[in-house]
């Protein structure tokens, strides 16, 4: 997105950034700190950042011959360790895993997943924990697959039903995959919310909107946001990125309200909202020994992710 600035106000921005970076390093210089591991020299204020180039993979690849394995990036404000190697990346993700979980703050969290209450962007702890253990306890468990049992032979049994009537109507060709592409993410988003993405027939039906939501929340995720890694330049929003994860934000936010009305209206079912909703309404905790109980912004959140999953298997369909 093209945006004009006017000139004193970009000046301006550019100094407040120049001088947020020098008091930044004057902070620093008087504290004890670890040394870093080697990496490339960056620029002022924007660090390594117009060094990626338009393939930052290969660019990442490049370094590791010159820097070795583990080295240091600098974008904008924001300090970046690279494991360029499947053993260093082991050290991260096994040996001290509990010190890397948590993900950096950005804006996405912040504007579109609830200020951090979703479980990917949760800081990692006891909550965190407890919302994965919830997740895995009402979706993937023994006990959670015998209650959606009905579902999953209900949407086989449609599934079944279609292919029928594809051979009685005329001996044309059937995409099988296709068809057990939409039987299953049928089945997901039946488990999480009640609702099917594709109708019978492997048309969209009323579920165009949520479909959609999903797509551009996917989009925005892979977006490069200046301001996340220049902070005197967030304000700013340059390339209009903030505005529109807001925008987005508000349109899945009343669509979920919608949803959660419908279903207070209609009694909780077995699906992950309907768990989700008779635990708000009993002031349940979100696990043995926790205080904290769920509220609707931790329902909303929680079911963000599933709406993810549940388009990545749309993906797919649409590309096989």
């Amino acid at each position: 997105m093209e945006m004009s600035l006017p000139l004193p106000l970009l000046l301006g921005s550019m100094a407040v950034a120049v001088a947020a970076c020098l008091l930044l390093l004057r902070s620093r210089g008087g504290k004890q700190q670890r040394p870093l591991p080697p990496g490339p020299r960056g620029w002022p204020v924007l660090g390594n950042l117009p060094q990626l180039g338009a393939k930052p993979h290969h660019t990442l690849r490049d370094l590791a011959r010159v820097h070795g394995p583990l080295f240091r990036l600098r974008f904008g404000s924001a300090e970046v360790v690279v494991a360029a190697s499947a053993p260093v990346a082991a050290r991260f993700l096994r040996a001290h895993d509990a010190n890397f979980s948590s993900r950096p703050p950005n804006s996405g969290a912040e504007h579109v997943a609830y200020n951090y209450q979703d479980l990917v962007f949760a800081p990692y702890g006891a909550r965190w924990r407890a919302l994965r253990k919830l997740c895995a306890l009402h979706l993937f468990s023994a006990r959670a697959l015998d209650d959606l049992r009905a579902v999953r032979e209900g949407e086989v049994a449609l599934m079944v039903g279609d292919l029928a009537r594809r051979r009685g109507g005329g001996g044309q060709g059937v995409a099988l995959g296709q068809v057990a592409n939409v039987c299953a993410t049928n089945t997901l988003a039946r488990a999480t919310v009640g609702r099917r993405v594709f109708a019978a027939d492997g048309g969209e039906g009323a579920s165009r909107e949520f479909k959609d939501m999903v797509v551009e929340l996917m989009q925005l995720a892979g977006v490069f946001n200046v301001g996340d890694f220049v902070p005197a330049l967030a304000w700013l929003d340059p390339q209009g990125v903030v505005g529109r994860m807001k925008r987005l934000h508000r349109r899945y936010d009343d669509m979920m309200n919608g949803i959660i009305r419908e279903r207070q209206a209609a009694g909780e079912g077995k699906d992950l909202l309907g768990v989700l909703l008779a635990m708000m309404r009993d002031h349940q905790p979100l696990a043995d020994g926790e205080d904290g109980t769920i509220n609707e912004t931790d329902i909303k959140a929680l079911l963000l992710v599933s709406a993810v999953l549940v388009e990545a298997f749309g993906f797919v369909i649409g590309t096989s």
